[in-house]
């Protein structure tokens, strides 16, 4: 027997993901430490047919296309999960009637997460509708899956087209795949793979004919919006210091430290603190985006109309080099609602119509 405890919460806050993201992969990644410790061939799991249909669930709402919506696979290289066929019930049944011993997760009956709410409320309501809901939703995976098989051959095809490669640099001729039938099904298709999100892949295919220079980031890599193409490329080291920032974030420590709050306008007491933002919380479009400031980027200073380069801005506050190498930029939907320790834009300031504030305090580097 194997066994371990991790503090999820902090490893969850260290990494700034969910505490669901951050105890699958502490779990993964021990079992897979397990597995080479004693040279185990698979490590089996015990997901079962109410795991495929609460991942759905969970899936659909995330928005991660249709692949999301495939339930669990069987195998990986080192992973089986040989009880998919079987509910969560009849395991139970099964272990009761030969005495076989079992614990249940005491996290299960909270609805602080996400799949158990799903788990606890949305499912439950539907079983009262179709009693066989699990068999159904079971058989509706199935067809999606069969669909989805289809879509990945002409993928595929599609991909050969509009995409070609140089070293590291992954090139989407924009002409083509504008040309092609469901494009934006296909750029979305193409760009998740690159961990591109649902909304991000939407500005970007709003963008194809725009400007061009414009940049967009997953995590791990950006997309540069040419003339002509779409340019993809892994993040390198100067660029990596990009984090998402949801509408529930709270903290961030990495690159630098934020503390993120979510207050009602009712008699705040808005501080005059260049370390402190207080944005309208909804003219923000979320996931805000913190990175560092680009060649070209530019605002409009709270307080005055116009926009303004950041490089002018720089050599009107007199910046020194180095500070302006270790500028970050907050940013809303490809614009600057926040340079950093410094000056809010204008445009996402608070009026008399501000219901709900988003204060972003910059604690250290």
């Amino acid at each position: 027997m194997h066994i371990i405890k991790f503090d999820t919460e902090e490893f969850a806050r260290k990494q700034k993901i969910s505490i669901e993201m951050a105890a699958r992969k502490l779990r993964y990644d021990w079992f897979e430490i397990i597995r080479k410790q004693h040279n185990y061939s698979k490590i089996a799991i015990a997901h079962n047919k109410n795991d495929v249909v609460e991942t759905f669930f969970l899936n659909l709402v995330r928005g991660t296309g249709i692949k999301g919506l495939l339930g669990i696979t069987e195998k990986t290289e080192t992973i089986i999960r040989p009880l998919l066929f079987a509910s969560r019930t009849q395991i139970v049944d099964y272990a009761n009637a030969h005495n076989i011993t079992f614990c249940i997760d005491e996290t299960n009956s909270s609805n602080k997460f996400s799949r158990n709410r799903i788990r606890n409320n949305v499912i439950v309501e539907l079983e009262k509708i179709n009693p066989s809901f699990l068999q159904t939703m079971t058989e509706n995976i199935k067809h999606i899956s069969q669909c989805y098989n289809a879509l990945h051959l002409q993928k595929t095809e599609i991909s050969s087209e509009i995409i070609s490669y140089d070293n590291d640099k992954i090139f989407i001729d924009i002409e083509k795949l504008l040309n092609t039938e469901n494009s934006q099904l296909w750029l979305f298709e193409i760009l998740q793979q690159y961990n591109f999100g649902a909304e991000r892949i939407a500005n970007i295919y709003d963008s194809l004919d725009g400007e061009s220079g414009k940049k967009f980031f997953s995590p791990t890599h950006v997309l540069l919006k040419d003339r002509k193409k779409l340019i993809i490329s892994i993040l390198k080291y100067d660029e990596n210091h990009i984090v998402e920032i949801g509408e529930n974030t709270t903290q961030i420590e990495n690159p630098i430290s934020l503390k993120i709050e979510k207050i009602e306008n009712k008699n705040v007491i808005i501080e005059k603190n260049r370390n402190t933002a207080f944005l309208d919380f909804d003219k923000l479009k979320f996931p805000l985006i913190l990175r560092k400031w680009q060649a070209g980027d530019s605002f409009t200073p709270f307080g005055m109309r116009g926009r303004k380069k950041l490089s002018d801005y720089f050599i009107d506050e007199k910046l020194s080099q180095f500070e302006k190498n270790e500028q970050y930029v907050l940013v809303s939907a490809e614009k600057i609602a926040w340079l950093v320790n410094r000056r809010a834009d204008d445009n996402f300031r608070i009026d008399k119509n501000c219901k709900t504030i988003l204060k972003i305090t910059f604690e250290h580097a």
